[in-house]
């Protein structure tokens, strides 16, 4: 028996890393604020959003605006970037700005959820089809939410390169998690007979997958010294930018058939499923599982269904023996895996197969102690 490992991103917060999309999108709202406070010209603008400065405040750019405009209550206190340009958007009178639809919906996810998943609003704005009285039917700009997507990629590039990922911690519970045996009561009862009775040790993988959704380099540390133990960097790797895979993976949702029936490539430009055929990691990861049975362990991963269409491969395989999910500790005590377990229901067809594959939670565990 195999083991392929789900890696996402909890599994880099778990190491301290500031990884999510509401970590990277404030990064970017505060970079923007660096930019208006030491800006040269007169506007500030990029692929999502612009900051024109109005005549009447009589100022040649806008690095003047806080030493001549705003005034600090506090003088000691430095100004918050990020802060500073939702204090802008509100003055009317400083300046004009225009917001894209995409960066809109991204900021509202944050202020009324709390979170964001970047692919998933991406992915709702190139279904957003509007009836005027005029025109009929209106359809997205494609080609510009698409440029608008390539922006925030090459820009999320740049926040994770800036983490120094290569100092994250060695968690040795995790390792233990990597290599420990399959045990029988983790095991579905269709595929019981895989089960070696001899001895626990028996049992212990063959062989295991890291299939890395992250674009980091936190596991390289995990590897050393296993030989049976290899990453596969599904979506890309900060090492190879270009490699990075960022968009939509759902072809099981209505609204992808809607997309596919379009005569606009613009519409799948940033489908994941097209994108693995630019590299052979997919195909590693057919090769794995088809090889010997193979239990699933998801480490960080929600499930989402950004990344459905991969992930009802994986689930619904005859040789999937296990799906064994470690969930995430609040500081409330209260734990996700009903939320991890309802999402990872949606990769499924057959729902009879599902409850049969994952493990329930009297046989799970945290990924680490202290989360």
């Amino acid at each position: 028996m195999n083991r392929l490992v789900l890696i996402g991103n909890g599994f880099d917060l778990a190491h301290g890393l500031p990884t999510s999309y509401l970590h990277f999108i404030s990064w970017y709202i505060a970079d923007l604020g660096k930019r208006l406070m030491h800006g040269e010209e007169k506007e500030v603008s990029d692929a999502l959003c612009s900051f024109v400065l109005k005549d009447n405040i009589n100022l040649c750019c806008w690095g003047y605006v806080w030493g001549h405009h705003y005034i600090r209550k506090n003088p000691f206190v430095p100004w918050n970037p990020c802060e500073e340009v939702f204090h802008v958007m509100e003055d009317h009178e400083v300046c004009k700005y225009t917001m894209s639809p995409f960066l809109r919906k991204i900021l509202k996810s944050m202020s009324t959820k709390k979170w964001v998943d970047i692919e998933r609003e991406y992915y709702s704005l190139l279904l957003e089809e509007k009836m005027t009285l005029d025109e009929g039917i209106v359809f997205p700009d494609y080609k510009s939410i698409n440029s608008q997507l390539d922006y925030l990629r090459d820009k999320l590039v740049d926040y994770l390169n800036g983490l120094n990922s290569n100092k994250t911690p060695f968690i040795a519970e995790i390792q233990e998690k990597l290599i420990a045996p399959i045990l029988k009561k983790e095991i579905a009862l269709s595929s019981q007979s895989y089960y070696d009775y001899r001895t626990e040790e028996q049992n212990r993988p063959s062989a295991i997958m890291l299939l890395n959704f992250n674009y980091t380099n936190t596991l390289e540390q995990y590897i050393k010294n296993h030989d049976n133990v290899s990453i596969n960097y599904i979506h890309g790797s900060l090492d190879v930018p270009e490699s990075v895979i960022f968009g939509y993976g759902d072809e099981v949702d209505s609204g992808f058939k809607k997309l596919q029936s379009m005569d606009n490539n613009e519409c799948l430009r940033h489908m994941k499923s097209i994108h693995y055929m630019e590299s052979d990691n997919y195909r590693r990861m057919l090769e794995f599982i088809e090889s010997a049975p193979f239990q699933i362990c998801i480490m960080g991963h929600s499930c989402g269904n950004s990344d459905r269409t991969l992930l009802n491969t994986l689930f619904e395989h005859r040789n999937c023996i296990s799906i064994k999910p470690y969930y995430y500790v609040k500081d409330d005590g209260t734990d996700n895996y009903l939320d991890l377990t309802m999402n990872i229901s949606r990769n499924f067809k057959d729902m009879k197969l599902m409850r049969d594959r994952v493990v329930n939670k009297t046989y799970c565990e945290p990924l680490t102690r202290n989360n």
